[in-house]
């Protein structure tokens, strides 16, 4: 993990990130043999479905994660992300998922969390725990607190912050329009072919 302090990104996922670049390796592997080799006896509808293939490893294998900015967590789930400025959160967990509570509404990460064991552990541990044997999500969990902590000193009129500090979302256009694309191309191909 980063010192406090720095103004990097952090970028923490549960785990997917090899096995979708070796998803996404393969496919690019299979892909390749299909062109390189014209009497495989690959079908027109083949590629669009390899293609279509690596953008479903992408979207759930590669593209969840949690990101810590220096002002703001950004919850990037498989179609969406949403950015939660720290100075607005009232809460925040990670067991399965990370879950960022904000007022009333609940915003869920799933690119990050905990397993069932882990969140055992972690809620057998005594308070005064070395760091060392507490789990990664406990710390970035703990770091995250902090940090809202110290956006909750910085923040000095309260009426300027909320005006300043909204969550915002943005949906994943690029990827929503190559599956559609790379579906529906699969399906002519298939249908035609």
């Amino acid at each position: 993990m980063q010192n406090e302090g720095v103004d990097k990104v952090e970028r923490y996922s549960s785990g997917g990130l090899v096995m979708g670049v070796t998803g996404l390796v393969l496919v690019a592997a299979v892909m390749i043999y299909g062109l390189a080799d014209p009497e495989a006896g690959f079908a027109p509808w083949a590629y669009p479905l390899c293609l279509l293939i690596g953008v479903l490893t992408w979207l759930v294998l590669v593209r969840p994660a949690l990101r810590l900015h220096p002002d703001e967590l950004e919850l990037r789930n498989v179609l969406h992300t949403r950015w939660v400025p720290y100075a607005v959160v009232t809460g925040v967990e990670i067991a399965q998922v990370t879950v960022v509570k904000v007022g009333e509404q609940r915003y869920i990460g799933s690119g990050f969390g905990r397993t069932r064991r882990t969140i055992r552990q972690d809620g057998r541990a005594a308070h005064d725990t070395p760091l060392e044997k507490r789990s990664t999500a406990w710390l970035i969990e703990n770091k995250i607190e902090r940090r809202v902590a110290a956006a909750r000193e910085r923040r000095t009129d309260a009426a300027a912050g909320a005006a300043s500090a909204e969550v915002r979302q943005a949906w994943a256009w690029p990827e929503i329009v190559a599956l559609g694309v790379l579906a529906a191309a699969t399906l002519v191909l298939a249908l035609v072919g």
